[in-house]
C-alpha cells in the first residue's frame, strides 16, 4: 500500500536531509531530535541481549525515541560507508500529534509494542471512537469459531483486523508462538500498510468476533495524510517488526 520510496520522494524538502558517514567518522545516533532512514549501506543494530539485527537500505534509525524525545532503545554499529536520510524530530512530532484518527492510533499502539511500556496491548480509545464508528457501515463483523485459523504465514494481505471478543494466537512463520491477543486488539496492520504478505500467522483459541477492515478504507485514510505523517508510520512499523525478532531471538535463548 505504502512505498517507501515514493514517501521519501514527496516528503517536503525542508523536512529531510541527506548525509554520508564515511568509514572515518562518528554520528551520534543518540541525539533524541532526529531519526535516520538508510540510504545505502549497512548497520547492525543490538539492544541489551546482544543479539543483532542487520538494518539495510530504507530501515529505520531511532524513529521511535525521537517521536518520544527519549533515549535509544538499540545501539549501532557500522563497519563502512553509509549513506542516510535524516529526518528533524520537531516536525515528526509535531506532524504525528496533529495525524488523523487511524494513523496517530497504529502509531500510539506500535509505541507500547515497541518499548514494552505497558501490559495493556489495547488500540487506543480514539482508533474505536474517531475511526470504527466513523466507517462501521465499511466494515465487517465476522465470527471465527475456536480452533480456526484466522488467516496463515505468507498469504497474501488486503485486511486489518479488530478483535473485538475473544482471543488470539499469534505464531511466526516458524509455529512458534509470538503473542496472544485480547479484546480490543488490532492486527495484520503491518503487513497490509507496508505492502507485504502476512509474516505470521493468526488462531482463534475461543469463539471470536473480530472487525474486518478493508484495504481501500485503510487506503482512502492513510492518503490523506500528509507525507511525513505517511513515512513516520511505514518506519514504525518496520522497527516494531525487528525488535519482534530481536525479543524473538532473546525468548529463543531462555528456553
Amino acid at each position: 500500500m505504502l512505498k517507501i520510496s515514493e514517501l521519501i520522494k514527496n516528503v517536503p524538502k525542508e523536512y529531510i536531509n541527506e548525509l554520508t558517514v564515511s568509514e572515518d567518522c562518528e554520528i551520534d545516533f543518540d541525539c533524541r531530535n532526529a531519526c535516520y532512514i538508510i540510504k545505502s549501506g549497512e548497520l547492525l543494530s543490538y539492544g541489551a541481549n546482544k543479539f543483532t539485527q542487520l538494518l539495510k537500505t530504507n530501515d529505520p534509525i531511532g524513529v521511535a525515541e525521537t517521536i518520544l524525545g527519549r533515549s535509544n532503545e538499540l545501539k549501532y554499529r557500522r563497519y563502512k560507508k553509509v549513506d542516510l536520510y535524516s529526518l528533524d524530530g520537531d516536525p515528526v512530532r509535531s506532524q504525528i500529534n496533529s495525524a488523523g484518527p487511524l494513523a496517530k492510533s497504529i502509531v500510539k499502539y506500535s509505541l507500547k509494542r515497541i518499548f514494552q511500556v505497558s501490559d495493556d496491548d489495547k488500540a487506543p480509545l480514539l482508533f474505536e471512537e474517531k475511526f470504527l464508528l466513523k466507517n462501521e457501515k465499511e466494515t465487517k463483523l465476522r465470527k471465527f469459531e475456536e480452533g480456526t485459523w484466522i488467516f496463515r504465514s505468507g498469504f497474501s494481505n488486503n485486511r486489518m483486523y479488530f478483535l473485538e471478543k475473544g482471543s488470539v494466537q499469534l505464531f511466526t512463520k516458524n509455529n512458534r508462538e509470538l503473542a496472544t491477543l485480547t479484546m480490543g486488539t488490532c492486527f495484520g496492520e503491518s503487513t497490509l500498510i507496508r505492502g507485504k504478505k502476512h509474516n505470521n500467522s493468526a488462531f482463534a483459541l475461543e469463539n471470536c468476533l473480530i472487525r474486518t477492515i478493508d484495504e481501500d478504507i485503510i487506503e482512502k485514510n492513510l492518503r490523506s495524510e500528509k507525507p511525513l505523517v505517511q513515512l513516520i508510520l511505514y518506519l514504525v512499523l518496520r522497527r516494531a517488526e525487528f525488535m519482534n525478532s530481536l525479543r524473538m531471538a532473546d525468548d529463543f535463548s531462555r528456553k
